[in-house]
């Protein structure tokens, strides 16, 4: 794939509401912007992604973006992951593809997101599903009519609208890193066992 060829959009609700299920000794705040940091160095890394965009209702979150290299743009109502996405969808180029990746991926490397955007190349939309196998990652589309379908039963929903599932080999290192999210504490020690990136592993120390 060409250089910058891919726009990654990242939804970020808010760093200050945190993760609920995360408990205990954490900070889920600090543990929140800490995913999200970890996300958005993946997207720098990566050589196919050309730009950064961070929708989001928090300000907080487009002071973050701007911190790490990416824009940020505030969602214009409150409908959800889906229409945020849609939002900022609608100012990019029609013609570039995009990847859409949940903030909570913490495992998430440079050379992760090329494995994942080589295999999205060959289809118009495609999808990774999430380590539970009921949710989604990562949403890609060349196709500037293709809609997203985050939420409960995501993987399903996907399938349903015709997006390719990618992955086939689910044991290798940078679909284990693209397929895991964390919304538990069961979850983060997963997280920790396949390799968190810097900025969560010093929230964690």
């Amino acid at each position: 794939m060409p250089v910058g060829t891919w726009t990654a959009i990242v939804p970020i609700r808010s760093l200050n509401a945190g993760k609920s299920r995360l408990t205990g000794r954490l900070d889920a705040p600090t543990v929140t912007e800490a995913f999200a940091r970890d996300v958005l160095a993946a997207c720098s890394q990566c050589p196919e992604i050309g730009d950064v965009l961070v929708v989001t209702s928090d300000p907080d979150a487009v002071a973050l973006a701007e911190d790490c290299g990416a824009r940020g743009v505030i969602q214009v109502g409150t409908e959800g992951i889906n229409a945020a996405i849609a939002q900022v969808r609608g100012q990019v180029d029609p013609g570039e593809p995009v990847v859409a990746i949940l903030g909570d991926t913490p495992c998430l490397t440079g050379e992760t997101l090329s494995t994942v955007l080589a295999a999205a190349n060959d289809h118009d939309v495609s999808f990774v599903a999430d380590t539970a196998g009921t949710g989604s990652t990562m949403w890609c589309a060349k196709d500037p009519s293709a809609t997203p379908y985050f939420g409960e039963h995501s993987r399903a929903r996907h399938r349903a609208a015709g997006a390719v599932e990618l992955g086939g080999d689910q044991r290798s290192e940078h679909w284990l890193r693209a397929r895991r999210d964390v919304d538990t504490e069961i979850d983060l020690w997963d997280a920790q066992r396949i390799g968190v990136g810097p900025a969560t592993a010093r929230a964690l120390a």
